[in-house]
């Protein structure tokens, strides 16, 4: 695994940090709103978007905590710790690395490649990706350092975690067809 060496100026991670906060935020909003919205039975544009919404914030962090390396102007989690990545250890998940792909493949472009039914029939393991995806968001602040975040991010999203009690997570969801 080679770890990209960009070492970004504080002003492009204090940037990153506030997009990280946003992501994370709309993460968990959406995690909320879902497990108080009952899963519709038919057609449901709101339930569909809010849905979307939550994977492609899922795959938006689980890239920003598992890759090492990206585009030039990316900004990841392992960019936090500049000389010092032995403070970081980016997270190796089969699982959410999957889902990424899954996310990627089936929903944000139209594909004939491995799509397996419409996307309003397929299944997100939306519950399994939060018990492994938060308590690695909530690693990453315990030990990033201060320096390249904005002012409050750090405790903004500590607290955003603390909202979402992972027992109320809705299990696997489909989009209302």
């Amino acid at each position: 695994m080679s770890i990209n060496k960009i070492l970004h100026p504080i002003g492009k991670l204090f940037i990153g940090s506030k997009y990280f906060r946003y992501h994370l935020k709309m993460y968990i909003e959406t995690i909320i709103w879902l497990n108080k919205n009952s899963q519709p039975s038919s057609w449901n544009t709101e339930w569909n978007a809010i849905l979307e919404d939550h994977l492609v914030h899922a795959r938006v962090l689980i890239n920003f905590l598992t890759k090492t390396s990206g585009r030039n102007t990316d900004v990841l989690a392992i960019h936090y710790f500049g000389d010092q990545r032995e403070n970081f250890k980016p997270l190796n998940s089969e699982f959410l690395n999957s889902q990424v792909e899954d996310i990627g493949n089936h929903l944000v472009h139209i594909t004939t490649s491995s799509m397996p039914d419409l996307k309003s029939q397929q299944t997100w393991l939306t519950k399994e990706i939060a018990i492994s995806l938060i308590p690695a968001i909530g690693s990453f602040l315990v030990i990033v350092p201060q320096t390249g975040l904005a002012d409050g991010v750090k405790n903004d999203c500590l607290n955003y975690l603390a909202q979402l009690p992972l027992d109320s997570v809705p299990v696997s969801l489909n989009s209302a067809t």
